[in-house]
């Protein structure tokens, strides 16, 4: 709903006005989400997104299967645990629905580079690379690193091709090329996009080894403990979200800041950090009929007597592999691995080693669907189930079981009975739990809640074992043969959608958007011409029952509330690649003593038109001896005080808190008098353009933001160092949008109109309808020389986007060669053979070339 964000301005260019003193974000680029948003609008966008992401990427699955020749059931099954996987389902509801999307993209994308064959096969390898392009503009470096993935599957390819080994490697090298190509113009714009806002201008994205060396905390904060991969098997053993109610909080140590690990690592001396101690919002359950499944489908890609070919077992070794190496660069600064990976080029850019938890969990479906396919035609289907059988020594459906299935058996009951023991041990140290969860940031209260979740967890772990494992035992009886074969897929399947069901409640949140974003009276204030100012919220450490305020300030306003009424607002909410200036001003105005840090707190709102201030009641007097005690500009605008909003009986989340106002309320929202207005003139400058020597005027004690400005570029006309302005200019707005500001000033006198919002090279200014140089003032903020008289001025935010015109146009041809592939389908002789024969001769699929198994005269039944 923000004004910044509609659609379809946005492909053209954002500027977030809505955060600090603005930024420029990523603009909208051609794929589904931006196309889903713009042609549903915020509404029905997001009720309908996260259900429509998870079916792109369940289609994606489905199709891959396909190409790949598992049968009918191994594809819809494969396809049901992809899109209830807690790691894909998590992010859906997460609101992170690009990065499903993303994954669905790249099973698009092997799905094409699995079949064809002839020019249909270049064909093919062409949407594949414009699939990998699509993946890259959703999710950006979840993109980039499926891209990777992709590639290495095509490399893959190559080795294991039968043929001359030269003659495949140029094959499928000039087919990497052609997706590199190809993925590359479908993401034209938003590669351009990614690096204009996330590499140039941040801080911290210089290649170097000293820069890499010092990004690495801020790289690896989210990586994945490795005593949580019991995540995989376990749902909700470390809980779920931060604010899962009835004991369900997430506890583990993802998201764990690098200044806590050393905290902990000194015992917990010295001052408590700042940075988070946790923080998740995903999943990483996996369910264990899958992981079941999987691991046999994996166990038969090293056995002889295989329940796949030669070609398939080479495709599972290679899903083997891939979940291996993912699960170990997934644990980041947890173990040795991701440094391999975080020296290659840019690499330090990317936050977040768990994400590599995708392409485990992307390799674990992968596999499980190989699994299913697998006991279908070993077990299920009447000739293939006779030959097994024959090969057994066994002649009757039900009967006994021997060999490997024989050891498999005992080997899911060994694993029960060790988990039956885990889970008793793990009970008996539920008092050891709770002192643990106290010494990291809970509660007596919530620990004890806590605790209690988390020991009943390894219980439903248990009993999905205990049932896959007795469907599997069934199963090798004979129990799902002939007739039965049906009900034996359908039982799997709803075995498998009841587990990952039931572990994905938690991740569902409903909203009533209507209430969650009722205005009250103090929003009421913000919102009215909210371009005039900006709003900030006073840190308070005083009683913890006023605590409340900072918490929903920070959760519900300034990332609900605040953007949906484009309410400005001083603070950060999610920027983690922060652009140098920015960085550079925050660390100039900071210091360690309070007094001082007080001033410069004052100083910093006076320079970014801060003017509406939260916090606890306190006296006008009281209020400004704390912190402006020399000037005293802080004046009391209203008080209130937090309530129920209408028709919640009791309070359990955040968002179903109001604001009324009282006279004697608890809370405040104060007024900054000292903060310059957004636009002002100023007669009198002084041109400063090294920039630590500006930062430190800015901050000096004699410094007076209101009789004096800093031009940090050469060249303006008139300039004099004098320090006092007469003020006397008239300055108003005409018309305000994100990316398009228009002023009216009229001044007697040459001087410069300094507009306090941030200075970007893709800002353009016009004085009367005619272009003028855009001005850096006050390190970062956008000024003109004006002539004396009357003026008209705006200014309009213009970056470069005719990539986007390169990105539709592959678009376009990503239609063409999906006809093309669609029309040269149906008549391709050697369409059957691309892919495996599916459930016809034995108990194994026929491959060209490969020698067909003799079929039994069994008939079904029989």
């Amino acid at each position: 709903m923000s004004e910044c964000h509609r659609l379809p301005e946005r492909f053209t260019g954002c500027w977030e006005d809505l955060n600090a003193v603005g930024y420029r974000e990523a603009s909208a680029v051609p794929n589904i989400t931006f196309g889903l948003q713009w042609f549903l609008g915020p509404i029905w966008f997001s009720k309908l997104y996260a259900p429509i992401a998870l079916m792109i990427l369940g289609m994606g699955a489905w199709c891959f299967f396909h190409q790949i020749g598992l049968g009918r059931g191994a594809c819809t099954i494969g396809a049901l645990a992809a899109v209830l996987n807690s790691s894909f389902f998590s992010a859906a509801c997460w609101g992170v629905g690009a990065h499903v999307i993303t994954i669905g993209m790249a099973f698009f994308a092997l799905a094409a580079l699995s079949g064809g064959s002839g020019i249909r096969s270049w064909l093919r390898v062409g949407l594949a690379g414009l699939a990998v392009g699509m993946g890259v503009s959703e999710g950006a470096d979840m993109g980039a690193i499926f891209s990777v993935f992709v590639a290495l599957f095509i490399v893959y390819q190559a080795a294991i091709g039968e043929g001359q080994k030269l003659r495949n490697v140029a094959v499928w090298a000039g087919k990497l090329a052609l997706v590199v190509v190809c993925a590359g113009l479908l993401a034209a714009q938003a590669v351009s996009e990614l690096v204009a806002n996330d590499i140039q201008g941040i801080s911290g994205t210089q290649q170097d080894a000293k820069t890499k060396a010092e990004r690495w905390n801020w790289a690896t904060q989210w990586s994945l403990p490795k005593a949580e991969t019991l995540r995989l098997v376990v749902p909700g053993l470390f809980g779920y979200r931060d604010d899962t109610l009835e004991g369900g909080r997430y506890w583990g140590s993802l998201g764990r800041a690098a200044e806590w690990d050393q905290y902990i690592k000194d015992g917990k001396n010295g001052p408590m950090p700042k940075g988070f101690i946790r923080y998740s919002g995903g999943g990483f359950y996996a369910g264990v009929v899958v992981v079941l499944i999987g691991i046999w489908a994996g166990v038969q890609a090293w056995r002889k007597d295989s329940a796949f070919t030669a070609h398939q077992k080479k495709w599972l070794w290679f899903w083997v592999g891939t979940a291996a190496a993912a699960l170990l660069l997934s644990f980041g600064k947890y173990a040795p691995f991701y440094r391999w990976l975080y020296a290659l080029p840019y690499f330090s850019t990317i936050r977040n080693p768990a994400k590599f938890t995708h392409i485990l969990s992307v390799a674990m479906v992968v596999m499980f669907a190989y699994g299913v396919d697998g006991l279908w035609r070993r077990y299920m289907q009447p000739i293939e189930c006779a030959v097994s059988r024959a090969r057994n020594g066994s002649k009757s459906w039900p009967g006994k079981i021997s060999g490997f299935e024989e050891s498999w058996v005992r080997g899911t009951l060994l694993a029960c009975a060790l988990s039956v023991v885990a889970w008793l041990v793990y009970g008996m140290s539920r008092q050891s739990l709770e002192q643990y969860l106290q010494t990291v940031q809970f509660d007596e209260a919530a620990a004890h809640e806590i605790a209690s979740f988390t020991v009943g967890q390894p219980g439903w772990f248990l009993l999905f074992l205990v049932l896959g494992a007795g469907f599997m035992w069934w199963l090798f009886k004979g129990g799902f043969v002939g007739e039965r074969a049906r009900w034996g897929i359908g039982l799997l399947g709803l075995l498998m959608i009841v587990d990952l069901g039931r572990a994905n409640q938690p991740w569902i949140r409903w909203w009533n958007y209507v209430d969650k974003y009722a205005s009250n009276p103090i929003i009421d204030v913000l919102r009215d011409k909210p371009y005039e100012h900006r709003v900030a919220m006073l840190n308070y450490s005083g009683v913890p029952q006023l605590q409340i305020l900072p918490q929903l300030h920070r959760i519900e306003w300034s990332q609900h509330a605040y953007p949906y009424y484009n309410i400005q607002s001083l603070d950060l909410v999610q920027l983690p690649r922060e652009p140098r200036d920015m960085v550079a001003f925050t660390e100039a105005l900071n210091s360690t003593n309070e007094l001082e840090q007080a001033r410069l707190a004052t100083r910093r709102w006076e320079l970014t038109n801060t003017r509406l201030l939260l916090g606890v009641a306190e006296s006008e007097d009281s209020i400004n001896k704390q912190i402006d005690p020399e000037k005293r500009r802080i004046r009391i605008v209203k008080r209130f005080r937090l309530v129920a909003k209408p028709g919640v009986a009791q309070v359990t989340s955040l968002d179903q808190i109001g604001a009324e106002l009282d006279p004697a309320g608890p809370y405040v929202l104060y007024e900054f008098t000292g903060a310059l207005p957004r636009a002002k003139f100023y007669e009198h400058w002084a041109v400063q353009t090294h920039e630590a020597a500006a930062l430190k005027e800015l901050a000096s004690k004699s410094f007076d933001p209101k009789q004096r400005l800093i031009v940090n570029v050469e060249g303006v006309p008139g300039a004099s160092a004098v320090n006092t302005n007469d003020n006397s200019a008239a300055v108003e707005f005409v018309r305000y949008s994100p990316r398009d500001v228009v002023l009216k000033s009229v001044q007697q006198d040459a001087g410069i109109l300094l507009l306090n919002d941030r200075y970007d090279p893709n800002w353009k200014v016009q004085v009367d309808g005619r272009p003028e140089k855009l001005l850096r003032c006050n390190h970062f903020m956008r000024g003109v020389y004006l002539q004396p008289g009357s003026h008209t001025v705006e200014f309009r935010f213009q970056p470069p986007y005719k990539l986007i015109y390169v990105s539709l146009a592959a678009m376009l041809l990503g239609a063409v060669l999906l006809g093309a592939v669609i029309a040269t389908g149906r008549r391709d002789p050697l369409k059957k053979a691309s892919v495996p024969e599916r459930n016809k001769f034995g108990p194994f699929p026929a491959r060209v070339g490969e020698k067909r198994p003799q079929q039994l005269p069994i008939r079904v039944g029989k």
